[in-house]
């Protein structure tokens, strides 16, 4: 736009719209995470890749194009596929376990009760504590021989406990065990501060049409936090997926390969066998499997999430 001034036309500044101004103070806002995006997870996720497609020889430095070489090795590995097994296997427990004691959990708190503030203490506390310090109580706990829990059950009559982590069929569920005991802290923060968001005057309403708890539960809570709870379920489906520290401090993916979930195996095989290629090539299938789960439950949001 321009102006006349003193009888000469001058430049004005130039006009911009209140919504230009907000696009650009928007683009401007996302780009440190951008970038944070480029750098630490598009382009390593491009090397990783492109890691899976060559030989890498660490004594000479050299790369050696070997096609999906390294896929095909996978895919006609017994110990990948045990892998697979595994970690489906540690997901089917976890998930629906840290899901369920922090929605339990979220419920208690959110009704009336003394030394609320304590208790919701406690419960966090596993949260916040360092992997390394609760697995080190935990396999104190958890001793075939000496641990208080076998103790107890000893003392009880049981004549043979179970042995735990060196259980081929203790081992995997006691881990998922451990790992929704350590998350479920902040899935019942969440959820309290969901739970909390809903109006009473539902309660109110509900109850003076004669609803039940469960009815209330089911029609008014649920529907509610659903927009919290399918935030939730991704963050522990991409945890499970994820697991780690439990294997790697507790059993060394045994006794006899029935810990070893992807991500232990990953491990082994790039910084145990220096098999970096392979350790890439399961890498990916990892991230593939993690993009169609949350991309088969961003589909089915639509059916039981309700955003208000």
């Amino acid at each position: 736009m321009e102006t006349v001034a003193n009888g000469k036309p001058t430049r004005t500044k130039r006009a911009y719209s209140l919504e230009r101004l907000e696009r650009r103070a928007g683009l401007l806002f996302a780009l440190p995470a951008l970038v944070g995006f480029l750098l630490f997870v598009l382009i390593p996720m491009v090397c990783v890749f492109l890691l899976s497609l060559y030989k890498v020889d660490l004594m000479t430095n050299t790369f050696e194009f070997k096609h999906f070489q390294y896929y095909d090795k996978m895919l006609h590995d017994p110990d990948f596929w045990k892998s697979v097994k595994n970690t489906l296997l540690y997901m089917v427990i976890y998930v629906p376990l840290t899901l369920a004691l922090g929605l339990g959990m979220a419920l208690i708190l959110n009704s009336k009760m003394r030394a609320r503030g304590v208790v919701r203490t406690f419960f966090i506390i596993p949260y916040i504590t360092t992997y390394v310090a609760t697995l080190v109580v935990w396999n104190v706990f958890l001793h075939p021989t000496e641990g208080p829990v076998n103790t107890l059950l000893m003392s009880l009559g049981v004549d043979k406990p179970p042995q735990y982590m060196v259980d081929t069929h203790w081992a995997l569920p006691m881990l998922a065990l451990i790992g929704a005991w350590k998350d479920v802290g902040y899935h019942c923060i969440m959820f309290l501060a969901a739970l909390q968001g809903v109006s009473k005057d539902y309660y109110e309403a509900a109850e003076i049409d004669g609803a039940g708890r469960f009815q209330r539960f089911k029609h008014i809570t649920f529907p509610l936090i659903s927009p919290t709870s399918f935030f939730l379920l991704l963050i522990t489906i991409i945890g499970g997926l994820q697991a780690f520290y439990q294997m790697a401090l507790l059993t060394k993916g045994g006794p006899s390969f029935s810990t070893t979930t992807m991500t232990y195996h990953i491990y082994r095989s790039a910084f145990e066998f220096y098999n970096f290629s392979y350790a890439s090539a399961v890498g990916m299938f990892l991230f593939l499997i993690t993009l169609v789960l949350i991309a088969a439950n961003w589909l089915g949001q639509k059916k039981w999430v309700f955003y208000q």
